[in-house]
């Protein structure tokens, strides 16, 4: 096995060991254990995703205020709060790490 491999293993395990991801994984089960929240956080969710990968600007803004008034819903419920900011700083974690490895081999991306 090549050397970037064994690393790749060693960063995979040392994530699947943070604090990111375990207060990710606490939060998530939280979460799957009320199974309606966990159906309409996923909705919202998958529904963020898109929006945030959409490219048609005008219903870009129909989305995005139909979103924001699900949120605040959603977010009335501590449990949301949590799962969101965990996933959130996870995600940042996973980004910190992708952006040094782009720096690092210069691909010639603008970061």
């Amino acid at each position: 096995m090549s050397s970037v491999w064994q690393c790749t293993e060693s960063l995979t395990e040392a994530i699947a060991q943070s604090e990111e991801y375990k207060a990710y994984n606490e939060a998530r089960e939280i979460i799957s254990s009320n199974v309606e929240l966990s159906i309409k956080l996923n909705e919202y969710r998958l529904r963020s995703f898109h929006l945030q990968n959409s490219a048609s600007s005008e219903e870009y803004l129909d989305e995005l205020d139909l979103l924001e008034l699900e949120y605040v819903q959603l977010k009335k419920d501590p449990k949301v709060i949590a799962f969101l900011a965990t996933e959130l700083r996870l995600c940042r974690m996973i980004q910190e790490i992708n952006t040094a490895i782009a720096k690092l081999i210069d691909l010639e991306l603008k970061l």
